[in-house]
C-alpha cells in the first residue's frame, strides 16, 4: 500500500509539474500535446520506482499461489512479506535485479499508459460533460474511463512484463528477455493470450482510478483553497 501511495504521489506530482511549466514556459499552443508530454514524463519517472516495487508484488502473487495449490504448505513459503521478499531478491540476486529487473518493459508500459491516462481524464474534465455532471460525479466517471483507456491497449505489456519479472536466477536456468517472452506467449496461444484476465483488470482499474481521480481533485481543491480543510 505504501509503495502505490508513493507512486501515485510521483505520477500525479510530475504529471502536475511538467503541464503547469508547458502552461508557462511553452510555446505549444495544443492543450492535447501538452498534456501528452506530461503524461510521457509521469510515466518515465514513475517507471524507475513502479519496477522494484511491483517485482516484489509479483513475487509475492506467484509466492500465494504456489501456497494455495499446495494447501498453504510451510515450504512454499519463501517470503513473509513485501520488506522480507525485497531482502530475498538483494540477498539472493542482488540490488541491480530488484531495481533493473523488469525495468525496459515497464517503462514501454508505463509512457504510452500515463500519456492516454492523463489525456483522457483532462480533455474529459474540459468538456462541457463535466459541468453537468458536477464536481463529485464527474472524477469518479471520468477516472474509471481513464483508467480502462490505459490499460486497454497496455494490458499485453503488462501480461509480458509479469512473465518477465517473475523468473528468479533461483529457478531458472535460462531468463527470458521481453521479446522471447512476448514470441513464446503468442506461438502459444494467439494474439488471445495476451488479453488473458484483462476483464477483471478493467472491473479493478474502474474503482481504483475512480478513487484516484476523486482524491486527487479533492486535494487539490484543498490545497488552493485552504479553507475547505477547515469546513470539512
Amino acid at each position: 500500500m505504501l509503495g502505490q501511495a508513493i507512486i501515485k504521489a510521483i505520477q500525479f506530482a510530475t504529471n502536475e509539474f511538467a503541464l503547469s511549466w508547458l502552461e508557462r514556459n511553452s510555446s505549444i499552443k495544443s492543450t492535447i500535446v501538452k498534456m501528452t508530454i506530461s503524461g510521457v514524463l509521469s510515466g518515465l519517472v514513475s517507471s524507475f520506482v513502479v519496477s522494484p516495487v511491483e517485482l516484489v508484488k509479483i513475487r509475492m502473487q506467484a509466492q500465494n499461489k504456489v501456497a494455495s495449490k499446495n494447501n498453504h504448505a510451510d515450504e512454499s513459503f519463501i517470503y513473509n512479506n513485501e520488506l522480507d521478499c525485497a531482502r530475498w531478491v538483494i540477498k539472493n540476486e542482488g540490488w541491480t535485479t530488484l531495481f533493473t529487473h523488469g525495468l525496459w518493459i515497464t517503462i514501454i508500459r508505463e509512457i504510452p499508459s500515463f500519456a492516454i491516462y492523463f489525456v483522457v481524464y483532462g480533455w474529459l474534465a474540459r468538456s462541457s460533460l463535466a459541468a453537468s455532471l458536477g464536481d463529485h460525479v464527474a472524477p469518479l466517471l471520468f477516472g474509471a474511463i481513464a483508467g480502462w483507456a490505459m490499460w486497454i491497449p497496455t494490458y499485453p505489456i503488462d501480461i509480458v512484463k509479469t512473465i518477465e519479472q517473475i523468473q528468479t536466477r533461483e529457478n531458472s536456468k535460462d531468463i527470458f528477455t521481453w521479446r522471447e517472452i512476448t514470441g513464446k506467449l503468442y506461438r502459444a496461444g494467439g494474439i488471445s493470450a495476451f488479453f488473458e484476465g484483462l476483464k477483471p483488470k478493467l472491473a479493478r482499474a474502474a474503482i481504483k482510478h475512480s478513487v484516484t481521480f476523486w482524491s486527487y481533485e479533492l486535494m487539490m481543491k484543498i490545497l488552493s483553497r485552504p479553507e475547505l480543510a477547515i469546513e470539512r
